[in-house]
């Protein structure tokens, strides 16, 4: 079932010419150490290290429209063109600045890449001028699926010196795609901010920013600091101490903000090892964040209709702790494609309280729209949407924040301890009055 979906799937991103990046563009390349059906290693970070680009084609051998592209020899052309000086198969006037790798993530054993069995369109090996790699768990096994967050075959991607990936597609000219690498570190200090990697919304007004930079200068990196501001006022500097080489990243979590609401959240790298910065370009990253939902109603409605595979969805709420307060799925897979209502369940939540709604496909294509026109919806008693959607990749979150509950004097003369129901003068009572005060966790709530 799951590889005919991934065929579908497949033959869907193919015809439609589909160019959305599995790994977000500019996202920085997991490493990885594969070794090739002739037995030689190949590591990525050295491949990037030595200057080249390296393209790497996940195909699966079952897979129609990858067997094209490798009929077509577009990736056969770019290796023996511009590979690496000496290495087999590249011509002596190669432009040596580019490597390609190919690799059968579908863990389908060696003998179906040499064309026996697995549905196979082919040999897949034979003639082929550059490494190709066998997942199937003897030597490699397939995490690189996973750190690439492969979702259908075939998907190619151009990573650049940088580190950072390009989903190219199956271009017929991937070379060109080259000139959109930024050009080779080149200054003594430089230390270049690539993303925020923290939350932008905030339930509460408290935010922690996250940073992601990395040593673009030719020295080592061992010190810098980072500002934040917001709306253009400095609310802090953080010293950082390390040792990166050139291109190495490092992520820091940097002081809470108190006070967010849609506010201008700016953060800078500035002084590498005490020094001026060689490229002021590169060293601001910034973004908008958003207060969520506030004053919700405690009690919310999770709709979900899902899609035909079902048994891949789930949701859940949690609290400001991270405690699962409800959830909900998984469900039973259609036989086609199609939708299916699921029971509406209505959640009572506690008062000004923090609460993150999250709905997860572990397949990672969402609940809409190609099995199926599913979609999840998130209301509280005021009809307030909280959260809806349904196209999404591997999940979905919303934030929102509940109300106060104002109570009567009648109501606080009555209070709960556990089980046991006491009045104002300590008498204990043998019924429970609807609408009173009772404590638990520390925290008043109320009988409704």
């Amino acid at each position: 079932m799951k590889t005919l979906k991934l065929l579908l799937l497949t033959l869907i991103s193919f015809f439609t010419l589909s160019t959305q990046a599995q790994l977000p563009d500019g996202s920085i390349a997991p490493d990885f150490t594969l070794t090739d059906v002739n037995g030689t290693t190949h590591n990525l970070y050295t491949y990037l290290d030595s200057g080249y680009t390296v393209f790497i084609d996940l195909f699966a051998v079952w897979c129609g429209p990858c067997w094209n592209y490798k009929q077509a020899g577009t990736l056969d052309d770019l290796y023996e063109q511009h590979g690496p000086t000496g290495y087999p198969n590249v011509l002596p006037n190669t432009t040596n600045d580019v490597m390609v790798i190919s690799v059968e993530g579908d863990e389908n054993p060696l003998s179906c890449m040499y064309g026996t069995g697995c549905n196979t369109y082919g040999d897949w090996i034979t003639g082929n001028p550059f490494p190709v790699i066998c997942t199937d768990g003897t030597v490699n096994n397939d995490q690189i699926t996973s750190d690439y967050q492969l979702s259908y075959w075939p998907t190619i991607y151009m990573i650049c010196p940088d580190r950072l990936t390009t989903e190219v597609g199956q271009s017929s000219s991937p070379y060109s795609y080259i000139s959109s690498c930024s050009p080779p570190a080149s200054n003594i200090y430089d230390a270049k901010a690539l993303n925020s990697n923290g939350e932008t919304e905030t339930c509460d007004g408290t935010l922690i920013p996250e940073i992601t930079f990395q040593n673009y200068g030719l020295t080592n990196l061992t010190s810098l600091d980072i500002e934040v501001y917001k709306n253009g006022t400095l609310e802090s500097t953080t010293p950082w101490t390390g040792n990166l080489t050139t291109y190495q990243i490092d992520n820091v979590i940097l002081p809470t903000l108190t006070n967010v609401g849609s506010d201008l959240i700016e953060i800078k790298t500035i002084n590498p090892n005490g020094q001026l910065d060689d490229d002021l370009s590169n060293n601001d990253i910034s973004f908008y964040s958003t207060l969520a939902t506030q004053n919700v109603n405690i009690n919310i409605t999770i709709e979900i209709t899902t899609d035909r595979y079902a048994s891949e969805t789930t949701w859940n709420i949690k609290n400001s702790s991270g405690v699962v307060i409800s959830n909900g799925g998984p469900w039973q897979d259609l036989s086609a494609n199609g939708q299916t209502i699921q029971t509406p369940v209505n959640v009572t939540l506690d008062p000004l309280e923090c609460y993150t709604f999250t709905i997860e496909d572990t397949y990672g294509d969402g609940i809409c729209c190609n099995y199926g026109n599913g979609s999840f919806t998130v209301t509280d008693a005021n009809n307030t949407v909280l959260a809806l959607g349904g196209g999404f990749a591997d999940s979905e979150s919303a934030m929102f924040k509940t109300e106060t509950i104002t109570v009567g004097i009648e109501e606080i003369n009555k209070i709960q301890i556990d089980n046991r129901m006491f009045d104002i003068l300590g008498r204990e009572l043998t019924e429970i009055p609807i609408g009173v005060m009772y404590i638990q966790n520390k925290k008043l709530k109320i009988i409704k």
